[in-house]
């Protein structure tokens, strides 16, 4: 039996290429949705701008990650500046051009099963950003977020972006359940010892 799987190669294959050099501006909330994205190489964030000049980081988009593949049915402006993290290539394709491939039954249903990850994924992130103290952020991120062997990849900066705390309240936190044996941090990822503690903080 043919498995739905979501091609991205195959659906931007009509679509527009677009390099940008770090810092570049892809859109801005002035502008409408007129196209689904997909970030061929190199990384894209969503940011607002304060009229203070601070960024607010709201997402990110990583090699091989598609994005506004909600938004571009609205018509809606884009919800803040979407920039180049570091030199990155976008590929965009027209909203009559995804309407024309979603035309075939596996199609439709490999693209709106991805877009039911993204919301899975969005509603997760909700969750996180709903928890009260940094260390129940820690606790249901690692809980949703590892592999088999209990195991999350582990950045400071990344996961600070995630969890929308500054990188020393998370490093703090992290240190105090290490300390209390919870947790183990490696260079690399941060492992859980003990899964009773940690469902505790919750």
């Amino acid at each position: 039996m043919k498995q739905n799987v979501f091609q991205p190669e195959v659906l931007f294959e009509k679509g527009k290429t677009i390099k940008l050099s770090k810092g570049g501006v892809l859109h801005s909330p002035l502008e409408k949705c007129r196209a689904i994205g997909f970030v061929k190489s190199g990384t894209l964030r969503l940011s607002r701008i304060l009229t203070s000049g601070k960024e607010i980081y709201i997402n990110e988009f990583k090699e091989g990650e598609i994005f506004a593949e909600m938004l571009v049915f609205s018509s809606e402006n884009y919800p803040g500046w979407l920039i180049a993290s570091e030199e990155t290539t976008v590929i965009e394709l027209k909203l009559n051009h995804l309407l024309e491939f979603l035309k075939e039954d596996e199609t439709l249903i490999s693209f709106f099963k991805e877009i039911y990850s993204k919301i899975s994924d969005l509603t997760n992130t909700i969750e996180i950003l709903s928890q009260k103290t940094v260390k129940q952020k820690i606790a249901h991120y690692l809980l949703t977020q590892r592999n088999q062997n209990n195991q999350s990849p582990v950045s400071v900066t990344g996961i600070s972006k995630k969890l929308g705390c500054s990188r020393e309240a998370l490093s703090r936190s992290i240190s105090e359940l290490v300390n209390r044996k919870i947790i183990k941090q490696t260079k690399n990822s941060i492992q859980i010892k003990n899964r009773v503690l940690l469902e505790d903080l919750l």
